[in-house]
Protein backbone atom coordinates (compact mmCIF):
# COMPACT_ATOMS: atom_id res chain seq x y z
CA UNK A 1 0.00 0.00 0.00
CA UNK A 2 2.78 2.45 0.80
CA UNK A 3 4.29 1.70 -2.59
CA UNK A 4 0.98 2.50 -4.28
CA UNK A 5 0.81 5.88 -2.48
CA UNK A 6 4.36 6.79 -3.45
CA UNK A 7 3.68 5.81 -7.07
CA UNK A 8 0.55 7.95 -7.06
CA UNK A 9 2.56 10.86 -5.63
CA UNK A 10 5.18 10.37 -8.31
CA UNK A 11 2.53 10.33 -11.01
CA UNK A 12 1.03 13.56 -9.62
CA UNK A 13 4.48 15.18 -9.45
CA UNK A 14 5.15 14.18 -13.07
CA UNK A 15 1.83 15.71 -14.12
CA UNK A 16 2.70 18.95 -12.28
CA UNK A 17 6.15 19.01 -13.85
CA UNK A 18 4.67 18.51 -17.31
CA UNK A 19 2.28 21.38 -16.74
CA UNK A 20 5.05 23.66 -15.46
CA UNK A 21 7.33 22.67 -18.32
CA UNK A 22 4.55 23.47 -20.78
CA UNK A 23 4.06 26.91 -19.22
CA UNK A 24 7.80 27.61 -19.26
CA UNK A 25 7.99 26.53 -22.90
CA UNK A 26 5.13 28.83 -23.86
CA UNK A 27 6.73 31.74 -22.01
CA UNK A 28 10.07 31.17 -23.70
CA UNK A 29 8.44 30.86 -27.10
CA UNK A 30 6.52 34.10 -26.58
CA UNK A 31 9.67 35.95 -25.52
CA UNK A 32 11.58 34.58 -28.50
CA UNK A 33 8.83 35.82 -30.81
CA UNK A 34 8.94 39.27 -29.22
CA UNK A 35 12.71 39.48 -29.58
CA UNK A 36 12.50 38.35 -33.20
CA UNK A 37 9.95 41.06 -33.98
CA UNK A 38 12.09 43.68 -32.23
CA UNK A 39 15.22 42.57 -34.08
CA UNK A 40 13.40 42.65 -37.42
CA UNK A 41 12.22 46.20 -36.69
CA UNK A 42 15.78 47.30 -35.86
CA UNK A 43 17.10 45.71 -39.07
CA UNK A 44 14.34 47.33 -41.11
CA UNK A 45 15.09 50.73 -39.58
CA UNK A 46 18.84 50.36 -40.24
CA UNK A 47 18.18 49.30 -43.83
CA UNK A 48 15.90 52.28 -44.41
CA UNK A 49 18.55 54.63 -42.99
CA UNK A 50 21.23 53.07 -45.17
CA UNK A 51 19.05 53.27 -48.26
CA UNK A 52 18.28 56.92 -47.54
CA UNK A 53 22.00 57.72 -47.18
CA UNK A 54 22.79 55.87 -50.41
CA UNK A 55 20.13 57.82 -52.30
CA UNK A 56 21.52 61.07 -50.91
CA UNK A 57 25.06 60.15 -51.96
CA UNK A 58 23.85 59.16 -55.43
CA UNK A 59 22.10 62.52 -55.77
CA UNK A 60 25.33 64.33 -54.82
CA UNK A 61 27.29 62.34 -57.40
CA UNK A 62 24.67 63.01 -60.06
CA UNK A 63 24.81 66.74 -59.30
CA UNK A 64 28.59 66.79 -59.57
CA UNK A 65 28.46 64.90 -62.87
CA UNK A 66 26.01 67.48 -64.21
CA UNK A 67 28.23 70.32 -62.97
CA UNK A 68 31.46 68.89 -64.41
CA UNK A 69 30.64 66.46 -67.23
CA UNK A 70 34.14 66.46 -68.79
CA UNK A 71 35.87 65.67 -65.50
CA UNK A 72 33.34 62.92 -64.79
CA UNK A 73 33.90 61.44 -68.25
CA UNK A 74 37.68 61.52 -67.81
CA UNK A 75 37.43 59.84 -64.40
CA UNK A 76 35.09 57.16 -65.75
CA UNK A 77 37.43 56.54 -68.67
CA UNK A 78 40.44 56.22 -66.33
CA UNK A 79 38.63 53.82 -64.02
CA UNK A 80 37.53 51.75 -67.02
CA UNK A 81 41.07 51.54 -68.38
CA UNK A 82 42.45 50.57 -64.95
CA UNK A 83 39.82 47.88 -64.46
CA UNK A 84 40.36 46.60 -67.97
CA UNK A 85 44.08 46.26 -67.37
CA UNK A 86 43.55 44.53 -64.04
CA UNK A 87 41.00 42.08 -65.40
CA UNK A 88 42.92 41.14 -68.53
CA UNK A 89 46.13 40.61 -66.60
CA UNK A 90 48.27 42.81 -68.84
CA UNK A 91 51.13 44.51 -67.11
CA UNK A 92 51.96 47.12 -69.71
CA UNK A 93 52.09 50.49 -68.08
Amino acid sequence: MAADLSIEKLVEEIKKLRSEFSQVSETLLGRAREQTIEAAARVRHAAEDGWSEARGAAAVVADRIEEQPLAATAIAFGVGVALGMLLTGRKRW
